[in-house]
């Protein structure tokens, strides 16, 4: 006969079933062993199943010498038959005196890997007794249903990082050129249209660069009268607004010409550049102190003038100090074009279409342009297509490598990426991204030991929510529920990183902090069909039947295929029968 079943209090997860007690048939003058295993229903952590089974031979039971009782624990599902242990007990290991007072009980912890088949199954005892060397088939006993699912429920969804580019079709550029004259003359000369800076002005007006102001400073040696360096330092600024005037005219630009594009200013007597130049000069240091003194003086333009030429011995002994501060400085300030979004697209496409040669590609795109080329594409192939061509010529850029390896671990083909990642990781050590990817890699071959330390080291290089969640996915995994729930919390509002939260709380047995981040889940997806169920099973596990049946009817609507697990989750067992539980799963 068996022994009725009796339940536990509600509590820890390790305690929150039914603990089931089994009784073996008599056999012989042998009146059967009793079996009980902790919990039940039995629960998957870290895809796995850890129990508890203890057996007792009571007293008197007839278990005589030379005698040996087995039992095998399986997993039985359907047709599937799952082994998981063993449980032997002899009657010679123990008195008589004891077997026939007290009795025998012996316990066994063990764990197991969970396999899909064995959802919806039992665990169940298969007993046998031996005696004098012949064995007798017992009939076997039902342990504990298997199993308790919802670790199971997590979003592993893997968040691979990309790499950003620095491409804009507006790059910032400030472009300088100086114009020098000679002594008392304020027109250009035709050399200064040669120095190299003022042909790169030209080139980019000739270019329709857009541009965004120009700063002229006129300037004139400070030897000779004020009235006439003011009017050289003038007209010098104001020759050069000229020829760029022109310039941009006959350029098209319109919009450029009016007053507020150009900043001028002028200087009569650049004594701050003269001042400069006086270490240029083998005078005393008394005397160079005594020109530093007048400059800094309040006197007279022209008697400043006069005193600090007398000082010097005169305009012809210092020409050399006089002779550059004879200039208009032009500041150009816009933006370098390049190509547009759009022209980017069209010679990209060209490529995949096969209109123009990988050759051509490189050819028409500089390297920027064509990295930037590769993040606008949407379908993964298509991405992968231009990566590989990138990489052809741009062998060394561990973005391109690290894009690759992001794409073939999404792709699951988990030694090409490793490949690309590794050479990456060479050429950008400690690189978040590559640490990332590099850790979907191993979560992907179950390493998971590998796997948090990757993300780990990703998240301390850069703190990103990605890393977080992934992460997360791992801690959950391996049964680190609390390290789970913070994870996700870093996550932030990526998606699934609530949903996570909140399952992750359930599981430590936190039901309000896991009602509080499925809300959160729900409130950012109204569709989130998961969301919905693992809220009904926090309604289970606190007795709320409303909140159960709500949510579980929410998650059907949502979901058909929902129900049909509903109605065989054992999270659900107490409320399967209700006409409440059965209404919701027919909304």
């Amino acid at each position: 006969m068996r022994a009725k079943p009796f339940l536990s209090q509600l509590g820890r997860a390790a305690s929150l079933a039914f603990l089931s007690i089994g009784v073996l048939t008599q056999c012989a003058k042998f009146k059967g062993t009793v079996v009980t295993v902790n919990p039940n229903p039995l629960e998957v952590h870290a895809d796995s199943v850890k129990y508890s089974v203890k057996v007792t031979v009571p007293p008197k039971s007839g278990f005589r010498r030379k005698s040996t009782y087995n039992g095998k624990l399986v997993v039985k599902s359907g047709n599937n038959r799952y082994e998981v242990s063993t449980v032997t007990i002899s009657s010679d290991q123990y008195p008589k005196k004891q077997l026939k007072n007290e009795g025998v009980t012996i316990g066994k912890q063990g764990i197991f890997a969970f396999q899909e088949g064995m959802d919806g199954g039992m665990f169940v005892a298969e007993n046998s007794y031996e005696r004098k060397g012949k064995s007798f088939d017992l009939p076997d006993f039902d342990l504990a249903p298997c199993c308790i699912t919802t670790s199971r429920l997590v979003d592993s969804r893997p968040y691979a990082l990309f790499e950003q580019h620095t491409y804009t079709s507006k790059r910032p550029i400030t472009l300088e050129a100086l114009f020098q004259f000679p002594q008392n003359v304020y027109l250009i000369q035709p050399g200064e249209y040669e120095r190299q800076a003022v042909k790169d002005i030209a080139a980019f007006l000739q270019k329709k660069y857009p541009a965004t102001s120009v700063t002229l400073a006129g300037y004139a040696s400070p030897e000779g009268r004020f009235k006439r360096n003011q009017f050289l330092s003038l007209n010098r600024y104001k020759e050069v607004q000229k020829w760029l005037i022109e310039q941009m005219r006959k350029e098209g630009y319109k919009e450029y010409l009016d007053s507020s594009f150009f900043k001028v200013s002028a200087t009569p007597q650049d004594w701050e550049g003269f001042k400069a130049n006086l270490n240029q000069t083998s005078l005393p240091e008394n005397v160079k102190q005594q020109v530093i003194q007048v400059i800094a003086s309040n006197m007279n333009p022209d008697a400043k003038e006069q005193k600090v030429m007398a000082l010097v011995g005169g305009p012809k002994e210092v020409e050399f100090m006089l002779a550059p501060l004879r200039r208009t400085q032009v500041r150009l300030e816009g933006f370098s074009g390049r190509l547009s979004d759009e022209q980017i697209d069209s010679i990209a496409n060209a490529f995949l279409a096969g209109s123009i040669t990988q050759e051509a590609l490189l050819n028409a795109l500089a390297q920027e342009e064509l990295y930037f080329a590769t993040t606008r594409q949407q379908d993964n192939a298509r991405r992968e297509r231009l990566l590989k061509a990138y990489t052809s010529r741009y062998g060394q850029d561990h973005r391109a490598l690290n894009d690759l390896g992001a794409l073939a671990v999404l792709g699951g083909r988990l030694d090409e990426a490793m490949d690309y990642l590794n050479t990456a990781n060479q050429y950008s050590p400690n690189n978040p991204a590559v640490l990332n990817n590099m850790g979907l890699v191993y979560a992907a071959r179950k390493e998971y030991a590998q796997a948090a330390q990757a993300f780990q080291a990703s998240y301390a290089a850069r703190p990103t929510p990605e890393a977080a969640f992934n992460l997360g996915v791992i801690y959950e995994k391996t049964a680190q529920y609390a390290a789970a729930a913070e994870a996700f919390g870093n996550a932030g509002d990526l998606p699934g990183a609530h949903y996570n939260a909140g399952l992750s709380r359930l599981l430590m047995n936190d039901l309000a902090g896991a009602k509080v981040e499925l809300e959160k889940a729900i409130q950012q997806n109204p569709n989130n069909a998961l969301a919905y169920y693992v809220l009904a099973i926090v309604g289970a596990r606190s007795a709320d039947n409303n909140l159960l049946v709500t949510n579980l009817r929410r998650a059907v609507q949502a979901n058909k295929d929902l129900a049909k697990k509903a109605q065989g989750d054992l999270e659900f067992r107490k409320q399967r029968e209700s006409a409440e539980f059965k209404a919701a799963l027919n909304p």
